[in-house]
């Protein structure tokens, strides 16, 4: 799995560059972030496919997705989002984004415009 993070005016930070998982483990992803914002997004992009918006969430709510086996939350005091993914399958290799709003979707390319780090994981 790879994650990316996207923002335009702030900044935000991930902990790992490389991480692997086993099958049917539990993951989770983690970006630190700075200012206030509006929401948090959790982006998901195959080999080859379109980045897709997986989790949406605000500062004082988490989202889960069971489909998906996802968990989003934010603890907007020391401005940390995390995006848990339980009993992770080979299907869930994949980019992963993690983004404030406001986050360009319509234009892939616009997720590469500003700062930026690539994770594996």
């Amino acid at each position: 799995l790879h994650y990316r993070y996207n923002v335009d005016a702030e900044l935000i930070t991930s902990f790992f560059t490389k991480q692997h998982v086993l099958a049917g483990r539990d993951v989770t992803l983690s970006c630190n972030y700075s200012g206030n914002v509006r929401s948090l997004q959790w982006y998901r992009q195959h080999p080859g496919s379109k980045p897709e918006n997986i989790i949406y969430y605000t500062e004082s709510s988490s989202q889960s997705e069971p489909k998906l086996r996802l968990y989003a939350v934010a603890d907007k005091g020391i401005k940390l989002m995390n995006l848990s993914i339980s009993s992770t399958q080979m299907d869930d290799s994949a980019l992963y984004y993690c983004a404030l709003q406001p986050t360009v979707t319509g234009n892939t390319t616009a997720l590469y415009k500003n700062r930026q780090s690539g994770h594996t994981l």
